[in-house]
Parts: structure tokens; sequence; C-alpha cells
């Protein structure tokens, strides 16, 4: 039996404090993962971390790290949370082991707070390419010479169902890793291409695979192999060329396969696998860290169209637009001061537009109170207040 590593929360019940005006809620998830290998001990560690982790999103706390467990819940409070909840406790409810995976039950008592920043109403447009593997000779254990193409799928998917203010769409089906000083020309060549707000670089630093053998005591033991894995990725803005995220993860974890069986990149077999379960949890942790770096960064929308009194702008449905939304139309201007610094300039428009009609990556929007928008060209931008 193959069990994904699907959460559901399964009750909340609120409770109301009479003596404070917060309310705390307590959640209840349940967790599942497989055990590989008759390690027990590590997916029940598995199965309450993603549990937690659930409990916790589905709260609207949005949690940075839940790495530390001591048998199977927190050994302490290593959470960061940023201010849209604070966790008081975490209890077991139950664990069940059966043939192949284990379940396990928690309940998390959390106090829900405002955000802190508005700019969250919209999803931030991304787009991502293939990742390149820097030492392509390490991906001929497994035959993978394809897996930074599964990986950048991996992570479009991991956003669409997770993320909460960015869309990773689309993605540029080649490889592309272009140096450091030439990341800020491609990042406004492919934003303006793809009508993308951001633009996300990454690259497979690292895929060896290393056999650590037995000793000659422990004869009945074989040589174990173990698989390393290090993605390095960056985040630039594509209208003004500056980063706006960076983050390098690595892991080693056990790798079950002969070295000369060519393996599927997207196979369930690799991914039920103790390295597509690490690989995965990277994935998580790195849509997660996007996720949180441009949330409370401005939503922009493109102007591609102009059709009369009316607008078309490259955000929609996907973004979370909404007939009737109200925006601010606005042009970038970049300037270079003395020092030969570059600096943007914001121009707004005196006119308020409203969302007439939304399709699913596009809006139509015309002027609040029907004047004119003169001087609006293609390529300016519209934002949400």
């Amino acid at each position: 039996m193959q069990v994904s590593r699907i959460i559901q929360i399964t009750s909340v019940l609120i409770l109301l404090v009479s003596s404070s005006p917060a309310i705390a809620i307590w959640f209840e998830a349940t967790g599942q993962a497989i055990i590989h290998n008759g390690e027990k001990e590590a997916a029940r560690q598995q199965a309450t971390q993603e549990a937690i982790k659930q409990a916790l999103l589905f709260s609207g706390a949005s949690v940075k790290s839940i790495q530390s467990l001591a048998n199977g819940l927190l050994e302490d409070d290593r959470f960061e949370i940023r201010a849209s909840g604070e966790v008081n406790n975490i209890e077991l409810i139950d664990e069940i082991y059966h043939d192949d995976y284990v379940t396990v039950s928690i309940r998390a008592d959390i106090f829900p707070q405002e955000a802190l920043c508005t700019a969250s109403d919209y999803k931030k447009n991304i787009v991502t390419t293939w990742y390149s593997i820097n030492k392509r000779q390490q991906a001929a254990v497994g035959n993978l010479y394809d897996f930074g193409k599964v990986i950048a799928e991996k992570l479009q998917q991991e956003a669409q169902n997770h993320a909460k203010y960015s869309f990773i769409n689309p993605i540029e089906p080649y490889y592309l890793n272009p140096a450091d000083k030439e990341k800020k020309a491609t990042a406004f060549n492919l934003a303006r291409k793809t009508d993308a707000q951001y633009v996300l670089f990454g690259e497979i630093e690292e895929f060896a695979v290393e056999t650590s053998k037995a000793s000659g005591l422990a004869f009945w033991k074989s040589d174990q192999s173990k698989r390393n894995l290090t993605l390095s990725f960056s985040m630039y803005d594509g209208n003004s060329g500056e980063m706006v995220f960076q983050d390098t993860q690595n892991m080693s974890a056990i790798w079950n396969f002969d070295p000369y069986t060519p393996i599927d990149s997207n196979s369930r077999q690799l991914w039920d696998s103790s390295f597509g379960s690490a690989t995965e949890k990277i994935i998580q942790s790195v849509v997660q860290s996007i996720d949180e770096s441009v949330s409370c960064l401005p939503a922009f929308g493109r102007v591609i169209n102009i059709s009369g009194e009316s607008l078309i702008v490259n955000i929609g449905k996907h973004n979370g637009v909404k007939q009737g939304d109200k925006l601010t139309l606005f042009q970038i201007n970049q300037f270079f001061d003395a020092q030969n610094f570059p600096h943007r300039q914001f121009q707004l428009h005196p006119e308020e537009v409203v969302v007439r009609q939304v399709f699913a990556e596009t809006a139509v929007v015309a002027s609040v109170t029907g004047a004119p928008l003169a001087n609006i060209q293609p390529n300016d931008f519209v934002a949400r207040r």
C-alpha cells in the first residue's frame, strides 16, 4: 500500500476565553508517513511534523521551521511564525502503526492574529525555468539527467497547492543558469516575455552518491549509500532587477537503488523513497520561504493592451482579482543619482480604475469616474492599494 503524505484537518474546536478578547482555537490534524526500511521512529517524526505544520498553516500561521522533534513532539518552541498566529500548546492525541505507514494525530492551541500587511490580497506572478545540474556527471547514477526539470515542476505544484501570496506560472521549458552579474538583465527580459512580476532562478549544486563500506567486524551489514542534494535559489524583481529572495538548501538521504539501473525522475519509486521524501521537504521549505518573502510586497499587474477607454492587465483569477476591485494606475521610471546608483520613481495616475471583467490570467479595467485614461501605455502598471 502506498500512502501519500496527505494531511487531513479532522476537527476544529473553538474555545472562548472570557477574561481575554483573544480566541484560543484548538486545531486537530492527522498526518501519515510511509515507514521506510522499518524506520518507525523516523516515520513517526515525519508524520508528526507534517500534522503540526498543517494545523498551523490551516490556522493562518506562517511557519518557517518545524524541525526540532523529540519522541514525535516538539522539543522546544523553535518556530518562526510571521505574526499571523501564536502557538500556545501542542499535544499528541494518538499514533497508529499500520503495515507500512504510521498515522499521528495532534492538537494545537493557536491564537490567530490579524495580518500585518494588506499587500497579500493578490498573489504575485513568478516565472521559473528548469534547473541545471552543475556537476552533470553526478546525474549518471540513476540516469537522472532531467531531475532539475522535475524539481521545477514539483516546486510549481507545491506552490499552486499551498502558497498564499505567490503563483508560480509558467515554467519556461529550458535550462537556464546565468552568471550572477547577468541575472538582473535576464530577469528583465524573462519577466517581460512571460508577464511575470518575479523571476526565480534555481540550480542543483550537488547531486553525488556516496557509499560507506560496512565494518569488517559487522560482516552481516551491507554497504550503505547516501545521495547528497544541494539546491540554490535566487529570485529577482522583473521590474527593478532587485534580488528579493535567496536560499540554499542541502540534505543527505539514504539511496537504496542499484547504481547501474536507470530511474524515472518522476516515478513514485523515486519519490516514495527516503531520498524522495527528503527532497519533498526541501521543496516545501523553499516554496514557504518564497511565499513569505513576497507576502508583504505589493502585487503589480502590467498593462498589456489598451482598447478604447479600457485596459487589459496581466493579473486575473489566479492572482485573486475580483470584479469590482479598485486599482491604482502608475508608471515606474528608473534614474541614476550623482554616484550612478539606480533609483525607482513611482508616478501615480490621478484616475483610479475598477475591474470590470476577470479571466484566469487577465482582467479588464476602466476608469471609476469614466474619465479618459490619458498617457497610459502598455507596460505601465496597476496595483491594489
